[in-house]
């Protein structure tokens, strides 16, 4: 059986993160983005994802630490305007989990990472919800002064949550 392409649920689904900033945990997240998925679990090595996230639509819920997130010194979004996340392959580890291997492209550098997610597929709608956590230097986020992780933390937590419509 052939994977089958999804359409993402805009309003329900997020692309989230976890930092830390002096030792407490802050949430934020991307508000817009684009998403393509082929998917079945009967057809893994057919499978694919592909996201593409706008920096600027960063959402910390505070003003000041958004304006540096798109800074030079963070995202650099003028120059760097997206983040990547494209599948490379897909295995299952039990019913309903599965691991993504996938390049994660931050400020033009790419790197694997391997996202664990669970899925629930019910008819011709999908959820899934996934985390990995990463270090934000290993990708360039944070320069000069912010490559010391004792003020904003090295690891964030990326956490993805997808709801879909079988297209």
């Amino acid at each position: 059986m052939a994977a089958d392409a999804w359409s993402v649920t805009q309003d329900d689904s997020e692309f989230g993160f976890v930092g830390t900033q002096l030792g407490a945990d802050f949430e934020g997240r991307f508000d817009a983005f684009n998403a393509d998925i082929v998917f079945s679990p009967d057809d893994l090595s057919g499978s694919s994802v592909k996201v593409v996230i706008d920096i600027a639509s960063v959402d910390t819920q505070n003003g000041d630490r958004d304006s540096q997130i798109v800074s030079p010194d963070w995202f650099d979004a003028a120059q760097w305007p997206t983040a990547k996340f494209e599948t490379k392959s897909f295995s299952e580890v039990s019913p309903g989990t599965y691991q993504a291997v996938a390049d994660l492209t931050i400020r033009d550098v790419t790197r694997e990472v391997t996202l664990p997610f669970e899925l629930a597929i019910d008819g011709d709608q999908a959820a899934a919800i996934g985390s990995v956590t990463i270090k934000r230097t290993d990708f360039g986020v944070g320069q000069g002064q912010w490559t010391d992780t004792s003020q904003v933390g090295d690891d964030v937590t990326i956490v993805i949550t997808i709801n879909a419509t079988r297209s």
